[in-house]
């Protein structure tokens, strides 16, 4: 880190992109859109291609690629949401060369790994010239494609605490892997559910948290079907070449209702 800030100093931040895996970037310069004047790879930052296992946390390097996160022990055992996503992401050439921070940075509403991160109530470590900070990632992504980064700032890893909370992902797309989810969910939950979290993406323009729904949930879960109708106040989805509003908002409501039946039985 040290070096790639000495760098910084000399460089305009407006001709400037970073390169992690690429594997979102590199498409898109191959498909037109013009290249900056510096692109700076990152790949080299070996303190950020790790995951780390303390008592309390689970700190994983924004460099870590896909294929890591799937293949760690901790991951696949006690944050299986994350896990199930990695292994539903793309194609093995893929999840070998893109990494979890580009999932994150490239802020795609439909990001895989965002829905589990956001159960699970992640926090990301940025440092930058300013020095170093830490946002709920739910603070940290703005928009399509817009994130809280200042200028030349990066994110460095994520931590996620270790609850000993149970987790589950689902995805629906065109197709099982290589291809963009159509409506993807998180659950996050303890046996006896006093605490659920269930975080879906590609409904709204970054993924949201179901709070209206979870929240009568846990007021009241004789009837937990009566409340799937206040999945409607959290989601906002939209018209587009792979589904249309009305379907992903009917598809995360049958997720969700799927699910609640499963655990409830």
């Amino acid at each position: 880190m040290p070096e790639y800030l000495e760098i910084c100093k000399d460089l305009p931040s407006a001709g400037c992109t970073m390169l992690a895996g690429g594997t979102d970037l590199i498409p898109r310069y191959e498909m037109g859109q013009e290249m900056p004047d510096y692109l700076i790879d990152l790949k080299k930052l070996s303190e950020l291609n790790q995951i780390t296992v303390s008592e309390e946390a689970t700190v994983i390097g924004a460099l870590t690629s896909i294929q890591d996160i799937h293949d760690n022990h901790t991951l696949r055992t006690e944050f299986e949401a994350l896990h199930l996503a990695s292994h539903d992401f793309a194609g093995a050439q893929i999840r070998h060369r893109g990494t979890i921070g580009g999932n994150i940075c490239n802020a795609s509403p439909a990001g895989d790994l965002l829905p589990p991160l956001y159960a699970f109530d992640g926090l990301l470590n940025l440092e930058g010239p300013d020095g170093e900070r830490i946002l709920p990632i739910n603070e940290f992504i703005l928009g399509p494609g817009r994130t809280a980064l200042k200028e030349f700032e990066l994110l460095t890893s994520i931590t996620l605490t270790r609850n000993g909370f149970k987790s589950n992902f689902q995805k629906v797309g065109l197709r099982q892997s290589m291809a963009i989810s159509t409506v993807n969910v998180a659950f996050v939950y303890n046996t006896e559910f006093t605490h659920i979290n269930i975080a879906a993406g590609a409904v709204s323009p970054t993924v949201v948290c179901l709070d209206h729904f979870t929240s009568a949930f846990l007021k009241d879960q004789t009837h937990p079907t009566d409340f799937i109708q206040l999945i409607d106040e959290d989601i906002s989805p939209i018209d587009d070449i792979r589904a249309t509003a009305k379907y992903r908002t009917q598809v995360l409501k049958n997720l969700v209702n799927q699910f609640i039946k499963s655990q409830m039985t």
